[in-house]
């Protein structure tokens, strides 16, 4: 007599990014301007398990339950699986978590997906801490995983493309698993799992109006810049129908009273017509909320900028990256300074705030060239500048280089943000000297007077005043 399959109860976990005091370290006044924004991918894996009939629960630990109450929660729930995403930086809480369930719930499957597996996939399973790796974009391995869960069991493991698991002491790596062509085929992402849009953070300098949401409209990134990862979602971008965006953006927006979105693709303007078609729409159905987006300066044009500034959007940001046309070569961005100047003059020219990202301290960096990044966003009136220190993070190609050449990185105390924290230093740099160029950029591009008085005129929001106020007081805290 065969037994009855019972489907598992499934707990899904978020572990913070970082725990506030670790990721600021010294710099505690960063705090105030930490952007926490709900986790898209999590919610979709969620998604696909209600899809097929599974109960599922979704904590997010960087909003809803503190990293030290979680292992009561799990130990009340009791679940049979328990699936962990994890990036590099938060990949010290989710090694934490798992050994907590090892050992007060060892029937327990854990599953672990996102960056960190996807890029070390080897390496985490070797921690002895997971049953099965979920690397790459992980819907449909979830969906198939689940359909072959019977008798309190995943089966048929070694059919199943797109996983690294254990069996008894070996550890077995499958094939990759394809693309998902058709973005429109995947659920939109268990957001009703999630606290309201209202309890999230997001950074001062992306949001004028609360409360906010993140939305992809598309997969994949064709560039080929050396610090980024594109493991997740590979380097062909694939692209959601109009008419399934707006389904999303119409259920944000009835269900969550959403007054601002950010795009969070890496390149929402990689096509163009299909942009315009999305500011068609917003103008058509007179949605009253506002938008930003990201993109790259070789994609952008005068009338495209002008028709997103009329369907609502308020910021553009450009990954600039630096302001020397050498460093540009070396990080693969496939743009010069020209380029990058006349993306912030067409933008500023259609009426939109821009806001630039800086990676600074990367391999072949110089204090002439970091002295010309400064220059590049102070000389082109950004409105908002970033400028973040390099971290190699596994999957990238100067991550790859770099430990090639004996170098090794400890994320164990994962301090990202904290200015005092350094993975690599250039020669002829030194690395007190780095963390105060850091702080002294952000002092010297924020601290202007006329920077001062622009931010005040661009004034929108009572949520966009309290947030430049933070912002300002973060910066006279470095």
């Amino acid at each position: 007599m065969s037994k009855i399959n019972i489907m598992p109860k499934v707990l899904l976990i978020n572990p913070p990014f970082e725990q506030e005091e670790e990721s600021v370290g010294k710099t505690k006044s960063v705090k105030k301007v930490i952007n926490i924004v709900p986790p898209l991918g999590i919610a979709y894996i969620a998604a696909i398990l209600e899809k097929i009939g599974i109960e599922v629960r979704l904590i997010d630990c960087a909003i809803g339950i503190p990293f030290d109450d979680l292992f009561k929660v799990v130990l009340k729930t009791s679940p049979d699986v328990i699936g962990i995403t994890s990036t590099t930086p938060a990949f010290i809480k989710a090694e934490k978590l798992a050994k907590f369930i090892r050992e007060k719930l060892p029937a327990t499957k854990i599953l672990i997906g996102g960056a960190h597996v996807t890029a070390l996939p080897k390496e985490t399973m070797q921690t002895g801490l997971f049953d099965i790796g979920i690397t790459g974009e992980g819907e449909s391995t979830v969906e198939e995983l689940f359909k072959n869960y019977k008798n309190r069991k995943f089966e048929n493991l070694d059919k199943v493309h797109g996983i690294i698991y254990k069996d008894g002491d070996n550890i077995h790596r499958n094939k990759d698993r394809a693309f998902i062509e058709d973005l429109d085929s995947i659920p939109m992402p268990a957001r009703h799992l999630l606290p309201h849009p209202k309890f999230y953070k997001p950074t001062p300098a992306s949001c004028r109006r609360v409360p906010y949401v993140v939305i992809m409209t598309s997969r994949g990134c064709p560039s080929q810049c050396t610090f980024c990862d594109r493991k997740i979602f590979g380097k062909l971008c694939r692209m959601r129908s109009v008419s399934n965006i707006f389904r999303e953006i119409e259920d944000v927006v009835s269900k969550y009273g959403v007054r601002e979105i950010r795009f969070f693709d890496d390149t929402f303007t990689l096509n163009k017509k299909r942009v315009h078609e999305i500011c068609d729409e917003f103008e058509k159905r007179r949605l009253k909320i506002s938008w930003t987006c990201l993109t790259k300066c070789a994609c952008v044009d005068s009338p495209l900028l002008n028709h997103m500034k009329r369907a609502g959007c308020w910021q553009v940001l450009y990954g600039f990256e630096s302001g020397d046309d050498r460093m540009l070569k070396l990080l693969k961005k496939g743009n010069t300074v020209a380029m990058n100047k006349r993306a912030v003059l067409l933008t500023k020219e259609a009426g939109l705030e821009v806001r630039g990202d800086f990676i600074v301290g990367t391999p072949g960096e110089t204090w002439e060239s970091l002295e010309k990044t400064l220059r590049f966003a102070i000389d082109m009136k950004l409105d908002y500048a970033h400028f973040n220190k390099f971290t190699p993070l596994p999957g990238t190609e100067l991550y790859e280089i770099l430990t090639r050449e004996g170098h090794v990185f400890d994320f164990s105390k994962s301090t990202i943000l904290d200015h005092k924290q350094i993975y690599y230093i250039n020669p002829g740099m030194k690395q007190n000297e780095f963390s105060d160029f850091l702080d002294k950029a952000t002092r010297r591009f924020y601290f202007r007077l006329g920077y001062i008085l622009q931010r005040l005129f661009s004034i929108r929001t009572l949520h966009q005043l309290k947030g430049q106020i933070d912002g300002f007081s973060a910066i006279i805290g470095l």
